[in-house]
């Protein structure tokens, strides 16, 4: 795990071994709406709880919920100054499309400042193709050197964006994107093939998205449910495909029994196999109910059997 210096107390943190997603707050993701995600009072609850279970860091976006996320962590950042959690968020996800110009990483990180009281780890939420790293990175690397924030990374990139971003910041003397987020679960390991051979060979954190795929390893639609309004599969661009998917949702049901064959849930076990997954830093989980608490002890006080990973390769072959 990474340790990582707050912005705000000046403490030491370890990264993990979860970071708490907080895109739920106040709807899910980019979706907002009546009965969708959790209400504020909600959100707050769930930051308090995910303090006293042992996380140490909060990640959000400023596009997430019309940015109520931001606004939500924000209030429980100011009523617990003493805080040394880690308040991460992202940015160049709008309306229009990616946007990472540099004027406006500057103003979004001033906004998210402002709102959240300190930001500790920022992230470009996507890659911009009409803005080249030249441009954008220098705006992440000027925060790091005047103390804004400790660390910045990308997110939703490829092995060659990857590549590329940290070939410019050696070739301008900047300061490195130190985090990588992508989506990665045992439904998607595209990521295996050649953005976690090079996360490890720089010593990167990787701190992977959507862990148990929209609810899918956690044996929610295993019998041919449908996705509830509201809930991350009922919006989520892949879900609808992936429970389409007649052979895949039988090599789901497979992992079910493997699961219950070792005395875990399939969310626990999802879980659990990135824990102790040699290039994982901390995979990030959100909550809205109180069986996704319990999956996630599972995963922790887990035993793990080394010959599980053979079997969980032979299940969900590299993409």
């Amino acid at each position: 795990m990474t340790w990582i210096e707050s912005t705000h107390s000046g403490r030491r943190e370890q990264l993990g071994p979860f970071i708490l997603g907080t895109g739920n707050i106040g709807g899910v993701a980019m979706s907002t709406g009546p009965g969708i995600g959790l209400s504020e009072d909600e959100g707050l609850a769930l930051l308090d709880r995910a303090v006293a279970e042992g996380f140490t860091a909060f990640d959000t976006a400023d596009a997430y919920t019309g940015g109520t996320s931001e606004r939500v962590i924000g209030q429980w950042n100011r009523t617990h100054p003493d805080s040394s959690t880690l308040t991460q968020t992202k940015t160049g996800v709008t309306a229009n499309g990616p946007d990472l110009d540099p004027e406006r990483i500057r103003r979004q990180l001033a906004n998210s400042t402002k709102t959240l009281g300190h930001v500790d780890l920022y992230l470009a939420h996507t890659t911009d193709p009409s803005t080249p790293w030249e441009r954008s990175l220098p705006v992440f690397s000027d925060a790091v050197d005047d103390g804004r924030i400790r660390a910045y990374g990308l997110s939703n990139v490829n092995a060659i964006q990857l590549a590329d971003a940290l070939a410019t910041a050696d070739r301008l003397g900047l300061h490195r994107p130190e985090i990588v987020q992508n989506s990665y679960s045992l439904l998607d390991r595209s990521d295996d093939r050649d953005v976690l051979p090079l996360v490890t060979a720089e010593g990167l954190a990787y701190t992977p998205f959507s862990p148990l795929a929209n609810g899918i390893l956690a044996g929610r639609y295993s019998d041919g449910q449908r996705p509830q309004t509201g809930s991350r599969a009922s919006t989520a661009p892949h879900a609808e495909r992936r429970l389409g998917d007649a052979e895949l949702m039988d090599t789901v049901r497979r992992f079910d029994t493997l699961a219950a064959d070792h005395g875990i849930s399939p969310a626990g076990l999802a879980l659990a196999w990135l824990l102790n997954h040699a290039a994982v830093t901390a995979p990030i989980v959100a909550f809205s109910k109180e069986h996704h608490w319990r999956s996630v002890d599972e995963s922790r006080a887990f035993d793990w059997d080394t010959n599980l990973d053979d079997a969980l390769d032979t299940l969900f072959a590299i993409s």
